[in-house]
């Protein structure tokens, strides 16, 4: 399935986690630094949903509901800096139905970066790109409703 993403603000988070997650498997931290800054720019809490909606989806990835278990192994060589390996708070957005949590502070940099590790390090587990994974949270994001992500002036696309 292929979604180009129809306004500058989902081109802007699309960019942004693909970015992240390529410097964080590069162990290039000013550019994931980067792209979590880009990211905290963003319109609330439509950017996180998306975040949480494309990790849960990449969890899905490894197999049947329930079978992530944590912490996951990264595989060897795939380059993920100590930085950037995934903390054992992680697990706890995998899921926002099976248990309630409160709303991200917007603009809280800790929760953003640790939404852009977990997506990282699920995408590396699973050994497969985001790019697909962000297209299908898009696409749910715009079925929910639609943001005003195409309002958003100050966004800039790519790098």
């Amino acid at each position: 399935m292929s979604y180009p993403p129809s306004t500058p603000t989902e081109r802007a988070l699309w960019n942004a986690v693909v970015d992240g997650v390529r410097a964080a498997g590069a162990s290039d931290r000013a550019g994931f630094e980067a792209a979590v800054s880009r990211l905290r720019r963003l319109p609330r809490p439509w950017a996180d949903q998306v975040l949480d909606h494309t990790a849960e989806l990449l969890a899905e990835e490894l197999g049947p509901p329930g079978s992530v278990h944590w912490p996951l192994p990264v595989p060897s060589g795939a380059g993920l800096a100590p930085w950037a390996r995934a903390d054992p708070t992680l697990p706890t957005f995998l899921s926002r139905r099976n248990h309630a949590r409160p709303a991200a502070t917007p603009g809280d940099p800790e929760e953003t970066t640790r939404r852009l590790l977990l997506i990282t390090h699920l995408a590396l587990v699973a050994q497969v790109g985001v790019g697909a994974f962000l297209d299908v949270a898009l696409v749910g994001a715009a079925r929910s409703s639609r943001p005003a992500s195409g309002l958003v002036p100050h966004c800039r696309l790519g790098r």
